[in-house]
C-alpha cells in the first residue's frame, strides 16, 4: 500500500468510517466519510424537500401532506434533531419528510439552511457564517420571505442571532452560492449554534477539513455523517450543525452533518428551490440532480433559467443519484398560494388573530360562508387565503377568510382550555373554557402516536391547562399533539398570545405584530430578550396592551 493510502486508512480508522467509504476514493480525489451514527434520514419509501406554505395539513409549496401521522424533529441547543412537536413546524420552514408507502409523512425534520450571527447587511441581503442571504418580496420569485420574531427586514442587525430557512442557489454569472430566505427567525442572542448548508468542496480528510462556501468546516472522530451510510465527497450537498461558537479564524466545528440524498427511496419524491447548474435537460435544485429529458417536459425545460424557483416531481433512478422528472412547476407561472385551514386561537380583533400559529390580519378580507367580524372568535375553523404582509412581514395579509360553519372530517383543528373529566383507560377528556364551532365543549381523545410539549403523559391530569391539534375525526377529535401551557389558564377574560419577543425594551416588547406594555409585570421562567418564546395575557385600556402576566420558556 502506498504512503498516502495508508495515511488515508489510517485516519479513516480515526474518523470513524465504515469500510464501504474508505476504500477507494471519492468523486474529486478525496475519501469518503461515513456516518458514526444512525438517526433520522432517507430510505426506503419517499420524500420530499421544501418550504412550508401554509398549514390545515403540512402544505409543502402548494402541495398538502397529512400533519397527523409524522414524528416531527428539529433542531435545539444540544440536538440537530430533537423529537418535537407538530407545534415547532413553522411558516416558511424549510422541511424534510419522509413518506411512507402510502405517501402519508412518517417523519419531519426541520432544517434551516443558516443558523449564526447576522454580518454584512445590505439593501436586501446579508451574510451568516460566510453565506449570503438573499431576501425574496416577489411571489414569482419563490416563497417570500416571512420574518418571526422581526417586524421585517429593517429590523436586521449585525451580531444578531438567527435562524434562515431558504432555497439555496447558485449565482449564474459570479458562480458564488447564496440562499434566498423563507423565513429569518431571531433567536437568543446567547445563542451557540450554528448551521451552513451548501456543496462540500476541497475535502481534505488528511487535515479533517472542507470547504462551504468561504468557511472552513472541522471534521473529527466525533462528528456523525447522517443518513447513516452516507460517504462524504466533494459535490455533495450537505447541512452542518454544531452547538459550538465558531473558532478564531470563522472556522465551522462539524458535530452533525445531514447529506441529502435520494440513496435507498423508492416512492414519490418532490424537490423545490432554486435551479442552478443548468445544462440541457439536467440541472440541480437543493443539492438534488434533476434529469429533466422525458420528452412531456420538453418545453418547460426549454424556458427554465438558473435562479428561478421550481417544483419538481417524480422519482429516483436506479442508483438514487437523480430525480426523473415527471412535472415541473415554476413559480414565475403559478406560485403557491398561501393558505391556512384550522380554528381561530389567540382572537383579539379582525387585525390581529393566530391561525395554527400564524398571526392573521383579515381587515382587508373578503369575509366568506359564516365569517364576519362579529361572528369570528376563538375556536371558530377558517380556511384563509393571502400573503405575507408588505407592512409587517411576520403577518399574513388575507385576501379571503372563509367559515364553513364547522372543520370538514379530517381537518386539523386547535383548542385551547383546561383538562377534565379525563378517563385514561380511553384517553378521552374534556376541555373546558373551549368551544367549537356551535359553541360545544370541546370533547378530544389521544392518538396513538400522541407527543406532548413543555410537559409529559403524567402531567395530563384534570386540571392542567394545555392547548391541543388535532384531527377532526367522524364525531370525535383526535388529538396527535398536546402542548401545555406555561400560564394556566384565566377566568379574568384576559386576552392572550404566544410567539417570540421582539423589540424588547425596560417598558414594552412586541410578539405577533402586536406591541405590549411589560405594565410592571415580572415575567416568569427567565429574562424577556429579543428572540425568546414568550406566552402572554393582557388586557386592553386606553388603546394599549397591557400585560398581566408574561411567562418565557427558554
Amino acid at each position: 500500500m502506498r504512503l498516502i493510502e495508508r495515511k488515508a486508512a489510517a485516519l479513516c480508522a480515526l474518523l470513524v468510517l465504515v469500510l464501504s467509504a474508505c476504500g477507494g476514493v471519492g468523486s474529486g480525489g478525496t475519501a469518503g466519510l461515513a456516518s458514526s451514527s444512525g438517526g433520522v434520514g432517507t430510505g426506503g419509501t419517499g420524500i420530499v424537500f421544501g418550504a412550508i406554505t401554509g398549514f390545515g395539513s403540512l402544505v409543502v409549496d402548494g402541495k398538502a401532506y397529512s400533519s397527523a401521522t409524522p414524528q416531527y424533529f428539529a433542531g435545539s441547543d444540544q440536538s440537530e434533531a430533537a423529537e418535537t412537536s407538530s407545534a415547532a413546524v413553522g411558516l416558511g420552514n424549510q422541511v424534510q419528510l419522509q413518506l411512507d408507502a402510502q405517501g402519508n409523512p412518517a417523519s419531519v425534520i426541520i432544517e434551516p439552511a443558516l443558523v449564526g450571527a447576522v454580518s454584512q447587511v445590505g439593501a436586501s441581503q446579508f451574510v451568516v457564517n460566510g453565506m449570503t442571504v438573499r431576501v425574496n418580496g416577489s411571489a414569482a420569485a419563490g416563497p417570500l420571505t416571512y420574518f418571526s420574531g422581526l417586524s421585517g427586514y429593517s429590523s436586521l442587525t449585525s451580531g444578531m442571532q438567527v435562524a434562515v430557512h431558504g432555497a439555496y442557489g447558485v449565482d449564474a454569472n459570479s458562480q458564488q452560492a447564496y440562499v434566498q430566505a423563507t423565513l429569518i427567525e431571531q433567536q437568543p442572542g446567547d445563542s451557540t449554534v450554528n448551521r451552513l448548508s451548501g456543496t462540500v468542496a476541497n475535502l481534505n480528510v488528511a487535515a479533517g477539513t472542507f470547504q462551504l462556501g468561504t468557511t472552513t468546516v472541522q471534521i473529527s472522530a466525533s462528528t456523525s455523517v447522517l443518513p447513516s451510510g452516507t460517504g462524504l465527497t466533494n459535490g455533495l450537498w450537505v447541512n452542518v450543525w454544531s452547538n459550538t461558537a465558531l473558532g478564531a479564524n470563522g472556522e465551522l466545528r462539524a458535530v452533525v452533518i445531514r447529506a441529502r440524498t435520494l440513496s435507498g427511496t423508492t416512492g414519490q419524491v418532490q424537490v423545490s428551490g432554486i435551479v442552478y447548474r443548468l445544462s440541457g435537460a439536467q440541472f440541480q435544485v437543493s443539492g438534488i440532480a434533476i434529469d429533466a429529458s422525458a420528452g412531456a417536459l420538453a418545453s418547460v425545460v426549454s424556458s427554465l433559467t438558473p435562479g428561478e424557483y421550481v417544483v419538481v416531481q417524480g422519482q429516483a433512478d436506479a442508483r438514487g443519484s437523480a430525480l426523473v422528472a415527471s412535472s415541473i412547476r415554476a413559480y414565475a407561472t403559478q406560485p403557491a398560494q398561501l393558505t391556512l385551514k384550522g380554528t381561530i386561537t389567540d382572537f383579539v380583533n379582525l387585525e390581529r388573530f393566530l391561525v395554527r400559529g400564524v398571526p392573521v390580519d383579515a381587515t382587508q378580507a373578503q369575509l366568506l360562508g359564516a365569517a364576519s367580524g362579529a361572528s369570528l372568535r376563538n375556536g371558530i375553523y377558517v380556511e384563509i387565503s393571502g400573503s405575507v404582509s408588505s407592512a409587517n412581514s411576520n403577518v399574513v395579509s388575507a385576501a379571503t377568510v372563509f367559515a364553513p360553519g364547522g372543520a370538514p372530517s379530517g381537518g386539523t383543528v386547535n383548542y385551547r382550555g383546561t383538562v377534565s373529566q379525563l378517563d385514561t383507560a380511553s384517553g378521552s377528556f374534556v376541555l373546558s373554557g373551549s368551544q367549537d364551532d356551535d359553541g360545544a365543549s370541546v370533547v378530544a381523545r389521544l392518538a396513538p402516536n400522541v407527543v406532548y410539549a413543555n410537559g409529559s403523559a403524567a402531567q395530563l391530569v384534570d386540571g392542567a391547562s394545555v392547548e391541543i391539534e388535532a384531527e377532526k375525526g367522524t364525531g370525535d377529535i383526535v388529538a396527535y399533539g398536546v402542548f401545555f401551557k406555561t400560564i394556566s389558564a384565566s377566568s379574568g377574560g384576559e386576552l392572550e398570545t404566544k410567539g417570540l419577543a421582539y423589540n424588547v425594551t425596560s417598558t414594552a416588547f412586541e410578539v405577533n405584530g402586536l406591541p405590549i406594555q411589560i405594565n410592571g409585570v415580572v415575567p416568569q421562567g427567565g429574562s424577556l430578550v429579543n428572540g425568546t418564546k414568550v406566552e402572554v395575557e393582557f388586557t386592553q385600556s386606553g388603546g394599549q396592551n397591557l400585560a398581566q402576566t408574561i411567562a418565557v420558556d427558554r
